[in-house]
């Protein structure tokens, strides 16, 4: 079957139901994604507005992604313990630090190395507490809803695009720093009351007589059965950089076609549209044919740069981001889902924290070099005389301020390829994933406890 849904058997359900415990779970972690990134926004708006240099944009961002490398010893301890208690105790470390800063903020002490310092350990937070959630959502839904569940899973980032700088923007200069981090706060007592409200029902993680519980046996795994995974672990993690190519790119397009105060229009729209890939992923599921829709998902993101690229107008910028970000979903939920089907639960903490660390890992990186690409490689390429605008700049036009454009090109045909080998290589292993990968990497003793609560 090849439709937009979680696979199923012909006598059961095309779309089983994800069941009260993973929505009252789904529904504290999707508030807490909007409040942090509500808080995101709002602090770098805060910083900028204070230090008006950049610099320390780039220290705050590089400090919060930095803990996914750092905490890297301590993700064995994930597939230790029940999910639950990892994710309350990470998402509470993750707290203390945005805590500390906003009693800071009332005594009016706040200094921007405060911020930096809470930004940290946020970051260590959600390192361990990412891989924990997403280890915990095969012991919430039953196999054939973990397509949908995924899809879901994606709904926060996405309101938080659309919403973040709405909300944020008003607070700081209304109310200060202050509004931020309490809204970033009260979000987070939100999830965590959800979370301490549901039964997870897994049992403490036991592996089997090979797995020492430490990285070696998810490694080798990796390497051996899971080695499709290590593909796909190897093309999000070069996705992921180029998309901070088009992150930095879009804002050069984005702010030379609207102007300074209307570019944040296609980031809204692409919000929306990511919002609305999220929406149909959660009620349909992600598609049968996996390798398929992973092929025509990065061909989207392809085919999306290529279109922000060809011309410098408001209507291709935006029907460009859309296509971008509308597809972001299909890519992220599949990914998720045939983890979720084929490592087995014992250590899914541990795989899926590498498959964090990997990405994250290449992102300040790519942000890092492609503000230098832009300014020093393409610009120049594209001012008159330059190789760039004697060749691609006839159909996309010449000149510095296409600099950006041209980036998008390049990450357009990068993502080509990465869609094809992603395709060529284990396209047809991901296309022949059905129920009973998912049985083999779902501890029995979770499926049983799961079940019923999904009538």
């Amino acid at each position: 079957m090849d439709g937009m849904h979680a696979s199923a058997g012909h006598d059961t359900p095309a779309r089983p139901p994800l069941g009260h415990r993973f929505l009252i779970v789904w529904f504290g972690q999707t508030v807490s994604a909007i409040g942090s990134t509500v808080s995101g926004v709002g602090v770098a708006v805060w910083v900028f507005l204070e230090t008006g240099s950049a610099t320390w944009l780039g220290l705050l961002t590089a400090l919060t992604a930095l803990p996914a490398l750092l905490t890297s010893p301590l993700l064995p301890l994930v597939d230790r313990f029940p999910r639950r208690p990892v994710i309350v105790g990470a998402d509470t470390f993750a707290a203390t630090g945005t805590s500390i800063a906003l009693v800071v903020a009332l005594t009016g002490q706040l200094q921007v190395w405060h911020l930096a310092v809470a930004g940290f350990v946020a970051g260590v937070g959600s390192a361990l507490q990412y891989p924990a959630f997403q280890a915990a959502v095969p012991t919430l839904v039953v196999p054939e809803a973990l397509g949908r569940a995924n899809g879901l899973n994606q709904l926060g980032p996405a309101v938080g695009v659309v919403i973040g700088p709405i909300i944020a923007t008003p607070l700081v200069a209304w109310q200060g720093i202050t509004a931020v981090l309490i809204v970033d706060v009260a979000t987070f007592l939100v999830a965590m009351g959800c979370t301490l409200a549901v039964r997870f029902g897994d049992r403490r993680n036991a592996p089997d007589a090979t797995d020492d519980g430490s990285w070696r046996p998810a490694l080798r795994w990796l390497s051996t059965d899971g080695r499709p995974l290590l593909v796909l672990l190897v093309a999000m993690a070069t996705t992921n950089f180029f998309l901070a190519f088009f992150n930095v790119a879009m804002i050069g397009l984005a702010t030379t076609v609207f102007g300074a105060a209307r570019s944040g229009l296609v980031f809204a729209v692409g919000g929306v549209a990511m919002l609305m890939g999220s929406l149909v992923l959660g009620r349909r599921g992600v598609p049968d044919r996996r390798g398929r829709a992973l092929f025509l998902g990065l061909s989207g993101v392809a085919g999306g740069c290529a279109i922000l690229a060809a011309r410098p107008s408001a209507g291709v910028l935006i029907v460009g981001a859309a296509c971008v970000l509308a597809v972001v979903p299909l890519v992220s939920s599949t990914v998720a889902t045939i983890y979720h089907e084929r490592v087995p639960s014992s250590m899914q903490g541990r795989v899926f924290g590498v498959r964090a660390a990997v990405s994250r890992a290449l992102d300040p990186i790519g942000a890092a070099l492609s503000g230098v690409v832009i300014t020093r490689l393409a610009e120049p390429a594209m001012r008159d005389g330059g190789w760039g605008a004697d060749t691609i700049g006839r159909v996309i036009g010449s000149g510095a301020e296409r600099g950006p454009a041209l980036v998008l090109v390049l990450v357009a045909i990068a993502m080509g390829g990465v869609a094809w080998w992603v395709r060529t290589t284990v396209g047809a292993s991901l296309d022949r994933a059905d129920a009973t990968t998912g049985d083999a990497s779902v501890d029995p003793t979770v499926e049983a406890v799961a079940a019923p609560t999904t009538a």
